[in-house]
């Protein structure tokens, strides 16, 4: 018995603890890091402690205010003057025992708490503004209807106006007197299906229409925003490259001469890097597509760049994918197969009743894979749109590289991180939870 647990306390410092050691040192504290930036408005830049401060500053703003005498020499041991006596200077080298060593992070920690005794700090606290500014006043972050002009006062009139354009953007915003205006010269042809400019209208009544037609003709557009984006690029990934996928697994499941070959070319975009991918599409969808399919702008429009991405994502992403339910398709006995092929099940009988359910582990698998990485798409996105055109193919990891690196808003971008981090915990969490669930029912 004594024997056993020693057994265990020696399984478990040589390989558990170290493992809890090295997640606490790579996960737990930068994500309680992230937090604590998160509620501060660091631009990432200015060091946490100064490099350097004028002699005059240094007296006025730190060694005057400084009540306790250990903290003064504390730091008088890392701050030392420049040759010219104007500067006093943080050394990043100490000598101890006639041997040079670097500053650490305790005592840079030290030297950070000081400095903030006597309010000197290159990071502010600002609590939950991140957070409110996100949903608040982001206009990229959050989904929202907006309004779009489609007349600029500063051009001609338009001599026609479409019949639906006229009576959805522009009648119905109207007040009386605005409209009897309109309709008086503007006419209905039926011809034409349009409204057409009265040619005989005064300058007066001219400028008077093209004030209604700039603050009045318009239409209202939802804009996803990145959150809208993210979800979009989620849904449509997860659905396309599980469903290929396994379309996938199930033909190359079969015993085919070529089997190998296929199964590896299907594969090999999952072996190449993303930006390599992302490259090679961008040739496809800049020369090839327009040649195909007639329309110019692919990447550049607002409307199909999204698809773009999406496209190129489940492209690299269904081989990987595959092998999982290749090697689930495996696992299913063949004698459980072939008694229901005698007993005359068909072969949508048998993957409903025998496949399908015994394929519930690699589907749970695959889906939290596909989930997770969705919610952090990056490379992609940014080597095939860098995000546009505008921020429509902008999702959340994107964006907190634009904040953080772009725009040196490293507070800000961290409330972000930490927001998709929780919400990748909570929906992997809650898949991870009902799959297993599903899988003990079947």
């Amino acid at each position: 018995m004594v024997a056993a647990r020693k057994t265990r306390i020696f399984y478990f410092c040589l390989f558990l603890l170290p493992a809890f050691l090295l997640y606490f040192a790579f996960f737990v504290l930068p994500l309680f890091k992230g937090v604590q930036y998160s509620f501060t408005d660091w631009n990432g830049v200015v060091p946490e402690i100064p490099f350097n401060m004028s002699q005059s500053e240094f007296h006025e703003k730190v060694l005057t205010k400084l009540e306790n005498k250990q903290d003064l020499d504390y730091l008088l041991k890392y701050y030392q003057k420049s040759a010219d006596g104007q500067f006093y200077n943080l050394t990043h080298w100490i000598k101890e025992n006639g041997r040079e060593r670097q500053l650490n992070a305790g005592e840079r920690r030290k030297i950070k708490a000081i400095f903030a005794r006597v309010g000197i700090s290159s990071i502010k606290q600002i609590g939950f503004e991140n957070y409110r500014e996100m949903f608040q006043e982001d206009t990229r972050f959050v989904p929202r209807f907006e309004k779009k002009f489609l007349f600029n006062e500063f051009d001609d009139l338009p001599a026609l106006i479409k019949r639906q354009d006229f009576d959805e953007n522009l009648l119905k915003h109207l007040s009386a007197q605005e409209k009897a205006l309109v309709l008086v010269n503007y006419q209905f042809n039926q011809p034409k299906k349009a409204y057409l400019l009265n040619n005989q209208l005064d300058e007066v009544n001219a400028e008077e229409i093209k004030t209604i037609l700039a603050e009045k003709m318009y239409q209202i557009i939802y804009l996803p925003g990145v959150i809208g984006f993210t979800i979009f690029f989620m849904i449509l990934n997860v659905i396309l490259s599980n469903l290929f996928a396994l379309l996938l697994a199930l033909l190359l499941d079969r015993k085919l001469r070529t089997q190998s070959f296929l199964r590896s070319i299907f594969f090999l975009p999952n072996v190449l890097s993303l930006v390599i991918v992302a490259f090679i599409w961008s040739f496809v969808f800049k020369l090839i597509m327009p040649a195909l399919t007639g329309i110019p702008l692919w990447l550049g429009s607002t409307d199909l760049a999204p698809y773009c991405v999406v496209i190129v994502s489940v492209w690299q992403a269904c081989g990987y994918l595959m092998v999982i339910y290749l090697a689930g398709l495996q696992t299913i006995p063949s004698d459980v197969l072939e008694a229901a092929e005698i007993d005359g099940a068909t072969q949508s009988d048998k993957f409903k009743e025998i496949t399908w359910p015994l394929l519930a582990p690699a589907l749970t698998i695959c889906m939290f894979y596909s989930l997770s990485n969705s919610l952090k798409a990056f490379e992609v996105p940014l080597a095939l749109t860098s995000g546009g055109p505008g921020y429509a193919t902008t999702p959340i990891v994107l964006d907190v590289y634009f904040n953080a690196f772009m725009q040196n808003r490293f507070g800000y971008g961290t409330a972000k991180a930490v927001l998709l981090c929780v919400i990748i915990m909570l929906i992997t969490g809650v898949q991870l939870t009902l799959m297993k669930r599903r899988e003990v029912e079947l």
